[in-house]
């Protein structure tokens, strides 16, 4: 008999001492549900990616140009960059990006200062009449929740403008929950 309790394990336990394992589960349930209330909740986590983007504009010139006097001069000088994982470049009419991908772990604050480092190297290499270069971390929060564009058959361009800045954005800043309000201009950069 002393050989049957030895091998009956969780499940024999159970069925010799149900008021004592269900004493013991209630407990675990209820320290469980007390603690799950003490949890921190964020619905918006800060969230550190581990990228750097470079870049530069340079207003009116073609893609093709873009590349060869921007983005290569870039992409040259931030391969160098300690770490990098991967490099990716992105070029549009007056503006050259290049992103800079790293392991997740990596001390993203050193790889900016490296990266601007290097930066500042090919500085000499780009176009005079080009804007300085820009650096800065990748930083998901920046990026708009809600975008929205206008268009009318009645108003010209300027009218439009000038009624959206002046009639429309003021009521939606009143807007709970509104943060900020982005020029057209700022949005189309953010998303080239």
């Amino acid at each position: 008999m002393s050989d049957e309790r030895k091998h009956g394990g969780l499940a024999s336990l159970s069925i010799r001492r149900p008021i004592g394992v269900l004493a013991a589960a209630s407990v675990i349930v209820v320290v469980g549900l007390f603690y799950v209330g003490q949890l921190p909740l964020d619905l918006l986590p800060q969230i550190i990616y581990p990228q750097v983007r470079a870049r530069v504009d340079y207003p009116g010139v073609a893609p093709e140009v873009m590349e060869e006097q921007v983005t290569k001069v870039l992409e040259t000088s931030l391969a160098t960059t300690e770490d990098v994982t991967e490099l990716e470049s992105e070029t549009t009419e007056g503006h050259a990006d290049v992103n800079l991908h790293f392991n997740y772990g990596t001390d993203i604050d050193f790889a900016l200062q490296d990266a601007s480092k290097n930066l500042d190297r090919a500085r000499a290499r780009l176009p005079a009449d080009a804007e300085p270069p820009t650096i800065f971390k990748f930083d998901p929060s920046q990026i708009p929740v809600f975008e929205v564009g206008f268009s009318s058959p009645t108003r010209g361009l300027v009218d439009l403008r000038n009624w959206v800045d002046l009639r429309l954005q003021p009521q939606l800043l009143t807007v709970e929950g509104v943060a900020a309000w982005t020029s057209p201009e700022a949005s189309r950069e953010r998303s080239a």
